[in-house]
């Protein structure tokens, strides 16, 4: 009896160690970043940790819905591509981690708690050139309300979405909630929404909207390869941020999930990003991509701790427009 349940033990140790170390061998990566942007980075990642990875997809609403079913038990070592708020209003599901590439961050980008900046984004509209004439194209926030677009704008969900929760958020801040409310109210009335914004630049792209709200870098994709695509930036303001990363609370392979979040501060990485549209976080890493500069746009301060502190609350309300929505 005894030698019997030295042999179960044993047995039971041995698939431990067997699991614990292919864990060790892949990591495990919650995302929302394009397909195009995975398409790029995983590979060039895979091959130089020697590590594999194995990706699960979705939007960073649905993504954080797993991590907290999740809670407790080793699942995703790291989650990527999502709004630094995500990752501050969740705090309790990610690890504070300072890769050593940070040092290389340009002055305007931080780490927030567990939030690691990767990229920067700046949020757009999209419209179809074949739909609209430059005349009849929106100039800002306020005229996506005009009732001229009604059916014809794509939008994310902000409870789905990192970069639609940002564009509500982003209004609210420019214009004060009561006077954000109102203008954005019209917008939701206007928009077919969806649960990913980056399905949205596809939209435009395809003639299903002519107009889109979404990230620069998923529309610029649709730019360069020739199909009826403008980007234009709202002239009453827009946000330029950081897409992010972050270790999370219970890492089935967290120095693996480490590797990665290091990796994609690399100058590697960073060149790989401006390559796909992204702007990069690096100070000493040049663009090379068509994006319009910057400086060229209006791009208004958006406070991230005060969106990541009042995001049940706003999405609350949204949830409540969406039911009166006409």
């Amino acid at each position: 009896m005894k030698t019997t349940r030295r042999l179960f033990a044993a047995l039971a140790l041995g698939s431990l160690l067997t699991v614990s170390a292919w864990a060790q061998n892949k990591v495990i990566i919650y995302s929302a970043a394009p397909q195009d942007l995975i398409d790029h980075v995983i590979p060039a990642f895979e091959k130089s940790s020697n590590l594999k990875v194995e990706l699960i997809k979705g939007g960073s609403g649905d993504l954080v819905n797993r991590l907290k079913a999740e809670k407790g038990r080793q699942s995703a070592d790291v989650i990527f591509a999502v709004s630094t708020e995500v990752i501050e209003a969740n705090g309790a599901l990610f690890s504070k981690y300072t890769p050593e590439n940070s040092k290389y961050l340009a002055s305007i980008f931080k780490i927030n708690d567990a939030a690691v900046p990767f990229t920067a984004v700046a949020n757009s509209f999209g419209v179809n050139t074949k739909l609209l004439t430059p005349a009849q194209y929106p100039k800002t926030w306020i005229d996506l309300g005009n009732p001229i677009y009604k059916g014809k704008i794509s939008a994310g969900r902000p409870d789905k979405s990192g970069s639609a929760f940002i564009q509500l958020a982003l209004i609210l801040q420019i214009y004060g909630e009561e006077k954000g409310w109102d203008i954005y109210r019209k917008i939701l009335d206007n928009a077919v929404l969806s649960n990913s914004s980056g399905a949205v630049s596809k939209f435009v792209n395809d003639g299903e909207a002519a107009i889109g709200l979404s990230n620069e870098d998923t529309l610029l994709k649709f730019k360069v390869g020739g199909g009826p695509v403008e980007i234009l930036y709202p002239t009453d303001g827009t946000s330029a941020l950081a897409d992010s990363m972050a270790l999370t609370a219970t890492p089935a392979n967290p120095e693996g999930g480490k590797a990665f979040i290091n990796f994609m501060l690399s100058r590697e990485a960073q060149e790989i990003l401006d390559s796909v549209g992204r702007r990069t976080v690096r100070s000493d890493v040049v663009s090379k991509n068509p994006l319009l500069p910057l400086n060229k746009i209006n791009v208004f301060k958006y406070n991230d701790d005060w969106a990541g502190a009042n995001r049940a609350r706003i999405l609350a309300k949204w949830n409540d427009l969406l039911l009166n929505k006409k």
